[in-house]
């Protein structure tokens, strides 16, 4: 399993500000990581070697109520991040999509 961080430029490719952390066993499971937060056709994703995270959760088990994030953590505007391609992960469903597509027009 692999842990990734993910951005999301704005038009001049800075970040918006978030980052988020998700971990997958393969590309269709990393697309869908993002997908639970952000759209992943817009991110930009990062490898991560080394992160960590704690967060308390009240006694109700509702919600957390302090967290913290290891120093670990990227920078928004450090090198490293890349634009990832998706266009590979759905041909075992393309034809289909295709084909609801060429139904749809």
């Amino acid at each position: 399993m692999t842990a990734y961080y993910f951005r999301a430029p704005d038009e001049e490719g800075s970040s918006n500000g978030w980052i988020g952390f998700v971990m997958a066993e393969d590309r269709k499971q990393l697309f869908w990581a993002i997908d639970e937060f952000i759209d992943p056709f817009i991110v930009e994703i990062k490898t991560a070697y080394n992160a960590g995270y704690c967060y308390r959760i009240d006694q109700d088990g509702d919600e957390a109520k302090d967290y913290e994030i290891s120093e670990l953590e990227p920078m928004i505007n450090e090198s490293g991040w890349r634009k990832p391609n998706w266009d590979d992960i759905f041909e075992d469903i393309r034809p289909k999509l295709e084909q609801i597509i060429g139904e749809k027009k």
